[in-house]
């Protein structure tokens, strides 16, 4: 086996919480059992879009692929990581291609490297003007001629700037590309022969649940 090492990608998952999302709690020590020891278990509330969370068709699509409806494989994959510097502003089709016309991502999962997780974290803050996001054209470059199956983000999401109806997370949904968010460490990932993994909670009937999502850097 090729000798690898892996980088967590997930934040804590009270690292950050999207404005209108309700706020995890954690209850607890709880002892539920007979006897002279005592137990320490812990009772959990919280969204499926909390901390690092990856989210299938069903997010903007009533009748939706629901995440437990994905295979294994999709959770899974060759990735690729593509820095982008633009924010508060829509990622174009035409500098997507720049930066990607001799890149093979057919199955494969892009990474979009923004440094901006890190900042939210830091900040404790989301400012719309800081935001990095994909136009329309840029979306379905990536899914129709790219042929992606994932997009991964260190940010809260791939909306376009300029969307009013979230016209790039419907796209993606009717593509049924996963979109993997709030990932982080990603300046650990070096080279070219990187892989992610990303599996969500086992939960039937939603879009999207929290994961632990890693890197293996192939040496």
């Amino acid at each position: 086996m090729q000798p690898y090492k892996i980088i967590d990608l997930s934040i804590w998952m009270d690292d950050f919480e999207f404005p209108g999302n309700p706020t995890m709690k954690v209850d607890g020590p709880h002892n539920r059992v007979g006897g002279d020891n005592p137990e320490f278990v812990y009772d959990l509330e919280l969204c499926t879009q909390t901390g690092t969370h990856i989210q299938g068709a069903h997010y903007f699509k009533h009748d939706g692929k629901k995440i437990n409806t994905y295979s294994l494989e999709a959770f899974e994959g060759v990735a690729y990581v593509v820095d982008i510097t633009k924010r508060g502003e829509d990622i174009t089709r035409s500098e997507l291609e720049t930066l990607l016309h001799s890149v093979n991502l057919e199955q494969k999962i892009l990474v979009l490297r923004t440094g901006h997780m890190d900042e939210i974290i830091k900040d404790k803050k989301l400012e719309p003007k800081n935001r990095p996001g994909l136009s329309l054209e840029a979306a379905k470059y990536l899914c129709e001629e790219k042929k992606i199956k994932m997009i991964a983000i260190d940010s809260v999401g791939v909306e376009s700037r300029k969307s009013k109806n979230y016209d790039v997370n419907v796209y993606l949904c009717n593509q049924e590309i996963l979109i993997l968010e709030c990932i982080t460490n990603l300046e650990l990932l070096e080279g070219e022969n990187i892989s992610i993994e990303a599996y969500p909670l086992k939960i039937k009937g939603v879009e999207g649940a929290p994961c632990r999502a890693i890197a293996k850097v192939y040496y």
